[in-house]
């Protein structure tokens, strides 16, 4: 009894003493499930999917709103519709605290209806979290956070509902036979293992590893897809896992089109960033719509409609 008493009295000193940032490993966030699967797509009405929004939420609003899932006072009216984000809503752009408010928001009216926002982890939430205010991805969030008064350790230990909301993010989301994600490139492994592999080190917050935020990662990966041997590549280790291709943000000049959602490889690759942060222009934004969520479990390309403000 004596040496569990001490025990535990020495993990909360630690605990106690510990910088937030450091990500004690036993500090586990067990709320992250690493990826997301879901098999049942046409349980919901129609899918959309959007990227990189960089903090720029007066245009995101305009975007839900021709889209028909909010209205002007904010309010979810999508219904049961599945809404992806594939990251990077935060940095760079004016108002990141402003957009995961209104995710927040959403998420929780979308669930009353049947609808559901699932937002994935970008390269700038892992990098935050990584760390924290050294992070120098990060640097116009971390200015955007002093500015309002709010010390970033408390979004990083998600002692802020953003916080929570950003160490929640998964890392990937498997829908039907198709993957979101935000690099797009999915590295050499099988999906349960790497589900596995997620889950554990979004867990136990390592944000840093190069699992997560490695050059050639499912999240910072670039320019891929210039090369068609790469690109073939791809899509057969997609295939082994039953996937017929990826849906994914993270570069606006991809695939060499700049300010566009666009596809290659006969639409199973699919790029969503149009560059609405400052720094890519400041594009008015860009959704994309599927009508048809059944298509997603069949060997089809699904039929899809670009949603312009």
């Amino acid at each position: 009894m004596t040496f569990k008493f001490w025990t535990v009295f020495v993990l909360l000193q630690l605990a106690w003493l510990q910088p937030v940032w450091l990500h004690p490993a036993w500090a586990l966030n067990l709320q992250n499930p690493g990826v997301v699967e879901i098999n049942n797509p046409s349980a919901f009405s129609q899918i959309l999917a959007i990227s990189d929004i960089h903090g720029m939420s007066e245009r995101l609003k305009h975007l839900l709103i021709k889209a028909k899932l909010m209205n002007s006072q904010n309010h979810w009216t999508g219904g049961k519709t599945l809404l992806i984000i594939t990251g990077d809503s935060i940095d760079k752009g004016p108002d990141s605290l402003g957009v995961l408010t209104l995710w927040i928001s959403l998420a929780a009216e979308a669930q009353k209806t049947g609808g559901r926002i699932l937002h994935l982890l970008g390269n700038h939430e892992a990098e935050f979290l990584a760390f924290g205010k050294n992070s120098n991805k990060s640097k116009e969030f971390i200015k955007e956070l002093k500015n309002s008064n709010l010390k970033p350790r408390d979004l990083v230990n998600g002692t802020d509902p953003r916080g929570q909301f950003l160490r929640n993010m998964p890392i990937a989301a498997k829908v039907g036979k198709w993957l979101f994600c935000h690099s797009g490139f999915y590295p050499r492994i099988r999906w349960v293992d790497f589900g596995a592999k997620a889950k554990k080190t979004l867990q136990e917050e390592e944000y840093d590893s190069s699992f997560v935020i490695g050059e050639q990662s499912i999240l910072e990966a670039k320019d891929w897809w210039e090369s068609p041997k790469t690109r073939t590549e791809l899509l057969a280790r997609l295939a082994q896992d039953g996937m017929i291709g990826v849906v994914h943000g993270h570069q606006p000049k991809a695939y060499g089109l700049k300010h566009q959602i666009g596809s290659l490889e006969n639409g199973r690759l699919i790029k969503l960033d149009v560059g609405m942060a400052p720094e890519a222009g400041e594009n008015e934004g860009a959704m994309l719509k599927f009508p048809k969520p059944e298509t997603f479990t069949s060997p089809q390309t699904p039929e899809s409609q670009v949603i312009l403000p």
